[in-house]
Parts: C-alpha cells; structure tokens; sequence
C-alpha cells in the first residue's frame, strides 16, 4: 500500500522509468493506480477481484446440482462415485443433453467440498496391463469370506469374464467355500455363457493342487470339458487381479444394503448385484460399456477340442435304478454306482460331461448313429481277452 500511495501522490515523478524500477513495478502499474487514485482516492488502491463479470462458459448451476445429486446417491448405493463413473452416468441418463468432462466434474465437486484429499497412489504408467482378446478365451475363478447378520461364515464365489469383466458366476454357500458351490457357480457360468477356454485361479485347494502335484476335483472336471487350467504364482494376487478387485466393489455394495439374515437373502443380492454389474454399470476398464456390451461385442472363444461353434445344454436328472440317464433323445449308461444320484449334464454339441455334485461321472461323445450310449468300461470274453467296444 505504501508504494501504490506514493506512487499515487507524486504528482510530478521525474523519471517515471526509474521510480518503477526502484518501486520494483511496471510502468502500467504505476498509471493504472495513479488514474484510480485520481478518480476514486485512496479506496481505490484496494485490491480487486481478477474474476470476470461474466463466465459464459461456466457450468449452470442446474448441471452442478445434477452432479451433486448423482455423487449422493452413488455413495448412498455403495457404487463407484469418481468423476468418470458420474460422467457416465449422465451419458447413460441423459444421451441428449450436454454432459461435462472429467475433468469439470472433478472441479465441481471440489468447489462443493465433497472430495476428500488421498495419498499419492502409484502412477498407472508404472502397472502392466493385460487382457485377452476374446469373451471366454480366460475366466478368473475366486471365493471371498462374508458373513450372515448372526455371525454365521459363508463363502462367495465367483467367475469373471477376463476380456469383458462379465461376471459369468455368482452364488454362495456356508463355510469356508470348499464345498461343491465353487463347482456349482462355475455349471451355472458354463450353461449361460459356454464352455471357456482356458480358466486362471489361485492356489486355493478347491481350485488347484498342480504345485501340489495333484488334480483337484476343479480341474479335473474342466479338463473333461476341454478346458485348460492355469493357476497364480504363489503369493502373488495381481495374476487374478480382476476378479480380486470385482470383491472390493461387491463388498462395498453389500455394506450398502439392508443386511442378509439367511443364505436365501444373500443369494438374492448376489442375483440383484450380478444383474446391476453386468448390464447396468458403466466399467471403467472398458472405457464407460457395461460387462454385457463387451461380452456380446465379440466372437466368443472356445476350447481347442471344439473348433466349431456348437450349443451349450445343461440338464439336470436323477440316475435310474438301472444306471442309466436320459440326455434329449439318447440314453446314457453310467453305471448302477450312481442309482439314485441327481446328476448334471453339461453338453456341448455331441461331446457331453456328466456331474455328480462336483464328481465326475463320465465324459463321452455321444454317437448319434444310435440311441443308447453304453458303458464305456471295456468288456472281457471267458478267456479274459478284452472285447471290442461297441459301435
């Protein structure tokens, strides 16, 4: 204040170049307050706001609300609540209307005081990302630990699409997940979305036992499908990452709702939150389309063994006194051991896999030339020499 009253009330400055330089200011500093102090005094030295008049091109406020709003219920939803998410969103919602950028979004709701400063977080230039080129070329399989209101553990397992993130599988079971569930979400998995061809988990014994030197029931009844099994190194979680990071978006959906009391009431939130993930919620890897958008946007892969696209059928039967079940217009032999059991018949074109529980009963390829597909155990003659099979 002291240099802009002088240089204000000097009415004759010698050298007005070298008062400037001496008062460390501009030329058009030193005119700029002497023509306020002559036309306002000494008020009009004061400071003055450098916002315009007018901002043309400001966001309306209606749009900020609309923002606002979207933000509260995201969070109240327990859904992702970032700028991109709320941007998509109002894509979704609003496809006629001008929706802001990212970035605007991101201002309006720092102006409104609801973004909460966070750590540093690792620059994605430093992750390597990856993500195979077709719908159900890799499915990533995992079960997480949850709890009923009263306390009681469940486990929830699921099995994610790796190029579209669809979540193909969602269900739980009581305990520590494993029991035949993890198998059961993969059946429904297959008879809605197809056989994948090739499935990524962790080391989990109801997954995997190959660094064990075993085979687990898992992937035992993969391999009948035509499926390859992989599995993560040990102790390194990013492998399956995707399916790892889907639990912290279901987890916190869930804290949302109304807490499930019964098995019943958790699966259906399961179903509730599949359906919402799948066909309703912007993916931020898959640059705002849904799961669904993504799964039916390209040709879906397939097991080596069936290089020609062919249905998937899932039937379910119980085993005659006589040991044989019905699959469309064949019967099938699988011998009196399973008299009595429900079975699960996955079939894909004439190839077909037969599931008790989580047990494999049989695996065959059906011959259309006849009706009944005997046992395929081999047949010997009184001198023990081992028959043909029949054709």
């Amino acid at each position: 204040m002291d240099i802009r009253m002088a240089a204000a009330l000097a009415g004759a400055v010698p050298n007005v170049s070298v008062f400037c330089a001496e008062q460390g200011i501009s030329r058009q500093t030193f005119y700029k307050w002497r023509r306020r102090f002559a036309e306002q005094g000494v008020d009009g030295l004061a400071e003055r706001s450098r916002r315009p008049l007018s901002s043309p091109a400001a966001t309306p406020g209606q749009v900020e609300d609309e923002i606002v709003k979207l933000r509260k219920r995201l969070t109240e939803d327990g859904e992702d609540n970032g700028p991109e998410q709320i941007r998509w969103r109002l894509l979704r919602e609003q496809p006629t209307g001008v929706v802001p950028s990212r970035t605007t979004i991101w201002r309006v709701l720092v102006r409104r005081g609801l973004v909460t400063p966070a750590p540093a977080k690792r620059p994605k230039s430093s992750l390597r990302r990856f993500v195979y080129a077709r719908p159900n070329e890799c499915w990533q399989s995992d079960w997480t630990a949850w709890s009923l209101t009263d306390g009681t553990p469940v486990a929830i397992a699921g099995t994610l699409d790796d190029h579209s993130r669809y979540l193909a599988g969602l269900g739980c079971e009581p305990g520590d997940g494993t029991g035949p569930g993890v198998w059961a979400v993969m059946t429904a998995a297959i008879s809605e979305c197809g056989v994948p061809a090739m499935s990524l988990t962790d080391n989990g014994w109801v997954y995997s036992g190959y660094r064990r030197g075993q085979q687990v029931a898992f992937e035992t009844n993969l391999h009948a499908l035509g499926t390859q099994t992989i599995c993560s190194s040990p102790y390194h979680p990013q492998t399956c990452g995707k399916i790892e990071r889907l639990w912290q978006t279901l987890k916190k959906w869930l804290r949302a709702q109304d807490p499930p009391t019964t098995l019943d009431e958790l699966d259906a939130l399961l179903t509730a939150f599949r359906h919402h993930y799948n066909h309703h919620r912007p993916h931020r890897a898959l640059a705002g389309a849904t799961p669904a958008e993504a799964f039916t946007a390209t040709t879906k892969a397939r097991p080596a063994p069936t290089p020609l696209p062919e249905p998937v059928t899932t039937t379910t039967s119980t085993v005659t006194p006589g040991g044989a079940i019905s699959v469309g217009r064949y019967t099938i032999n699988v011998g009196r051991r399973w008299a009595g059991h429900t079975v699960t018949t996955i079939r894909h074109g004439h190839h077909t896999t037969i599931f008790s529980g989580n047990r494999l009963v049989r695996e065959l390829t059906i011959n259309p030339n006849h009706r009944y597909q005997p046992s395929a155990q081999p047949r010997y003659d009184l001198r023990g020499h081992r028959e043909p099979q029949p054709t």
